[in-house]
């Protein structure tokens, strides 16, 4: 009786173990291959880890580049990337002049002293 509870045992923990290592190939192999070419318009080319759950990103869309910031509460953009630049992979600390060129979005103008004055002149 105790030799057929050790041979099950033993069976049973190889056919779990059996079974792990297929689950692990198949988050390797067919996972990651039909993420990894989901979308060709979009894409990640830099990535920055600034904080814990806080990171940078420059992300690719089509032939543009933006520049995002990424916490854990929300997702910003930051500006739209000059196309011009692309970062330079070195294995020094790039210069200044060697930095991307931000391109700002323009800002509207809020008449915000006008509205308060209308506000005050309607009391």
């Amino acid at each position: 009786m105790g030799g057929y509870i050790a041979n099950f045992t033993v069976y049973t923990m190889a056919m779990l173990g059996l079974i792990c290592f297929a689950l692990v190939l198949y988050k390797k192999f067919v996972c990651n291959t039909t993420f990894k070419d989901k979308s060709k318009f979009l894409g990640i080319e830099e990535s920055i880890s600034l904080a814990p759950r806080k990171n940078l990103y420059v992300v690719r869309a089509g032939s543009e580049r933006f520049l995002v910031a990424s916490d854990a509460d929300r997702t910003s953009l930051i500006s739209k990337l000059d196309e011009n630049s692309k970062p330079q992979r070195t294995e020094r600390q790039p210069e200044i002049d060697e930095l991307p060129i931000i391109v700002d979005f323009p800002q509207k103008e809020k008449p915000v002293i006008k509205e308060m004055l209308k506000k005050i002149n309607n009391i």
